[in-house]
Formats: structure tokens, C-alpha cells, sequence
């Protein structure tokens, strides 16, 4: 019995430590500070804990294996980490997207206003969801006299993305020139977007099948183990005893680290950006930022 005790403690402490890591967290928990506490949302915790209890206790009950009902309380933990991964790459290359959009739109309306001041708010209207906000703060700022490098480099932060980065560096270069060379150059920069668009699409879809195929194994995996766990008793009584759960939690444990591992490599590449402020846009673009 003592040693029964010992393996489900093990296992606890395997389950925590392995949702810990696919958080990005040390093994051992570090003190939490109450600014910390504020980003977290209770009630999304208290729920999905509350899930994951109802899901482990019902699936205990049905195998009659403790280690079974613990590993169904960390895939219902784990599993939406580990699907998040392609809804983050998808909102990634929608932010591409609309970057490409709004290019476009601002070289056609550079091509009839006098310069990139006045191109600006002519795009507000048609502007893509993604970009309306940080576009209606940019054109807001210049309304109030911000100077146009600095009220760049905040739109570049609100948009928090490599591609907008690049879009206001070559703004802030061909801010003073005329409306043919501004045209020209935003018609290179939305030819350069489109391009990167169409790869970063290619690879979602490519990373989206990988996706599939593992979560497909993974269910396949789950659902063989669950029926036969339920209706096919004599085949799997060994796992019943004490030894057997032992084995079980090994094999628990392997299952969802290869699981995680799975899942790390369809995730997205990091594309990190080059520009944060205004400071940073001037060193990029080798000019001083006027306040």
C-alpha cells in the first residue's frame, strides 16, 4: 500500500512538473507577486480547473485507475496550451495580411495627397480590423502635433509586429520626399508584404496538417486506451495492480510529454522585432527624434 501511495504521489508531482514546463516555468515554483496574480484571470483558472477535476474524476471512476483519472486532468490542463499554437500563427499572418492591405491602400492615396501627413488619414476608413485602432491613435497623434517619426514608432508598438516594423522605417526614410518617390516606394514595401504573405501562408498550412495528424493520434490514442480500459477489462487487468499503475504513470507520462513535444515543433517560428520606440526608430532610420 505504502508503495501504491508512493507511485500516485510520483505521478502528481510528474504531471505538475510537465505542465509547469510546457508553461515555460521552472520546476520549481517561484514566489508569485501580486502583480502577477492581476494578469491571470480567476474565473478562466477556477473553470478550467473545475473541468479538468469533473474529467479525471469521471474517467477514475470508469477505469478504476487513479493514474488514468490523473492524466485525464492534464490533458484537459494541458490540451489548450497546446492547441493554442495554431490560432497564434493564424492571427499572425492575418496581422500580415492587413499590413499588405493598408500598404496598398496607403500608396494609392499617397499618389493623390501631397505627402505622407495627409496619405495617412485618407486610409482610416477602409482600414483593416487588425489595424483601425493603432491607425485611428497614429492619425490622432498627428492631429495633436506629435512629431511624425515618434507617432510612427507608437503605431509600430501598438501593432507589435516584424512587418509593421518594417513598414514604418520606410516611412520615416521617405517621409520628406515627393509623392511619386513616397508611391514608389510603398509599391516596393506592398510587393515585398504580399510576398512574405504568401510564404508565411504555405508554412500555416503546411504546420496545420502536422497539427492535425498529431492531435488525430493523439484522440486515437486516448479513445483506444479509454474502451479498452472500459469494455475490454481482461485485457488490460495487469494495469490494476499496484505494479501495473506503476507502469501505467511511466507510460502516462511518456504519452503526454511526447504529446507536448509533438506539438512544440508544429509551433510557430519566432519572428522578433527589430524597432521598440521611438529611440530605436532613430537609430534605424540615423536620424535625430524631435519631441
Amino acid at each position: 500500500m505504502t508503495s501504491f501511495v508512493a507511485c500516485i504521489l510520483a505521478v502528481c508531482l510528474g504531471i505538475i512538473g510537465v505542465i509547469r514546463a510546457s508553461h515555460g516555468k521552472n520546476l520549481l515554483p517561484a514566489r508569485v507577486t501580486t502583480a502577477r496574480r492581476k494578469v491571470a484571470d480567476p474565473q478562466q483558472t477556477a473553470r478550467q480547473g473545475t473541468i479538468a477535476l469533473i474529467v479525471g474524476v469521471a474517467v477514475g471512476i470508469l477505469t478504476r485507475w487513479p493514474v488514468a483519472g490523473l492524466m485525464a486532468v492534464a490533458v484537459v490542463i494541458l490540451w489548450p496550451k497546446l492547441a493554442r499554437s495554431g490560432a497564434v500563427e493564424k492571427h499572425s499572418v492575418a496581422k500580415i495580411e492587413a499590413i499588405a492591405n493598408w500598404t496598398e491602400s496607403l500608396r494609392d492615396a499617397a499618389a493623390s495627397e501631397s505627402g505622407l501627413e495627409q496619405a495617412l488619414p485618407a486610409t482610416l476608413d477602409g482600414a483593416p480590423a487588425l489595424l483601425r485602432r493603432p491607425l485611428r491613435n497614429l492619425v490622432n497623434a498627428l492631429d495633436l502635433r506629435t512629431p511624425l517619426p515618434v507617432a510612427l514608432a507608437h503605431f509600430a508598438d501598438e501593432v507589435d509586429d516584424r512587418g509593421a516594423d518594417k513598414v514604418v522605417i520606410a516611412l520615416s526614410l521617405t517621409a520628406q520626399q515627393r509623392a511619386g518617390s513616397l508611391k514608389r516606394v510603398l509599391t516596393t514595401l506592398a510587393a515585398n508584404t504580399r510576398a512574405e504573405l504568401e510564404m508565411r501562408r504555405k508554412v500555416l498550412t503546411e504546420r496545420n496538417g502536422v497539427r492535425r495528424q498529431s492531435n488525430q493520434v493523439a484522440l486515437g490514442l486516448l479513445a483506444v486506451a479509454g474502451l479498452q480500459a472500459v469494455f475490454l477489462r481482461g485485457w488490460v487487468e495487469p494495469y490494476s495492480t499496484v505494479y501495473g499503475q506503476m507502469v501505467l504513470a511511466v507510460l502516462a507520462a511518456v504519452y503526454v510529454g511526447l504529446l507536448v513535444r509533438l506539438q512544440r515543433l508544429a509551433e510557430p517560428e519566432p519572428h522578433p522585432r527589430f524597432l521598440s520606440g521611438a529611440e530605436a526608430l532613430a537609430q534605424a532610420t540615423g536620424r535625430e527624434v524631435a519631441w
